[in-house]
């Protein structure tokens, strides 16, 4: 038999295992990757803040609104909030954010979630002479 001949069934052997150790590889990327990204992007924490402003505003592509919020935190960092309550907050507003780390904490997203979340209480109220007995 020409050497040739002999060196071609183990070279295609040996393929079989080279694609599949390199596909359980990449398979284990994939499942790392996924854990990574569950676990950084479930973990938050409430914080409070101010609302600076509060509008809608308008995508010229879609034609679409949407909610733009401003919101200086207790820390003194300005910061912006997605939204998807159908009514937005009053600017001079105490709200309630839920703030997210994504991507391995290179990301930061804070959320708020509707007219609930606004802290009302003595400490907040002011008196107006409309409000005054």
């Amino acid at each position: 038999m020409r050497g040739e001949t002999q060196q071609r069934p183990d070279r295609i052997w040996t393929n079989g295992y080279v694609g599949w150790g390199t596909a359980l590889a990449l398979l284990a990327l994939m499942i790392a990757g996924l854990l990574a990204g569950h676990a950084t992007s479930h973990h938050a924490r409430q914080v409070a803040g101010t609302v600076q402003s509060a509008d809608w505003r308008l995508n010229g592509d879609t034609g679409q609104t949407y909610p733009f919020i401003e919101v200086k935190l207790d820390n003194g960092a300005f910061v912006r909030v997605g939204n998807t309550a159908p009514a937005l907050p009053g600017i001079g507003d105490r709200v309630t954010l839920r703030q997210r780390a994504m991507l391995f904490d290179y990301l930061t997203v804070y959320e708020w979630d509707g007219p609930s979340a606004i802290i009302s209480g003595p400490d907040t109220m002011t008196a107006t002479p409309v409000s005054h007995p």
